[in-house]
């Protein structure tokens, strides 16, 4: 007597063909992955988005720029007035240097933002009328 290994073979055949598939599907799956990653990037790369839409960017820039150098700059009202006192404590004058610190480090950053928007809108410009 002799048993048949017959459909253990088919079976482990078919695991192989199911595997392999699997396998393959797999790989199709991270190859549109990797696309969809590259073309995601490049939508939302900040080069796209100003050479797409140049004006607009540089209207946010510089609102930006603004809301960023009020924020360090704070409100200051000319009616009201503190005067410093001699006894002040060390922490308040950190205070006040920090925030002159930032005051213009807020500037410097709207400055920053305003010669990239010209630059980018320069070059904009220029491609346009060659």
């Amino acid at each position: 007597m002799t048993i048949t290994n017959e459909p253990l073979v088919g079976i482990q055949a078919r695991i192989e063909e199911l595997h392999n598939t699997i396998t393959e599907k797999e790989e199709q799956i991270m190859a549109r992955n990797r696309k969809l990653k590259d073309e995601l990037m490049k939508e939302i790369s900040p080069e796209h988005i100003v050479r797409q839409h140049p004006f607009e960017a540089a209207g946010v820039t510089f609102l930006a720029g603004l809301l960023l150098a009020r924020a360090m700059r704070g409100h200051k009202s000319p009616s009201i007035r503190v005067e410093p006192t001699q006894h002040s404590a060390p922490s308040q004058h950190m205070s006040a240097q920090s925030k002159t610190a930032l005051s213009s480090i807020g500037f410097e950053m709207l400055r920053s933002m305003k010669d990239l928007g010209l630059t980018y809108l320069q070059r904009y410009l220029e491609k346009k009328f060659r």
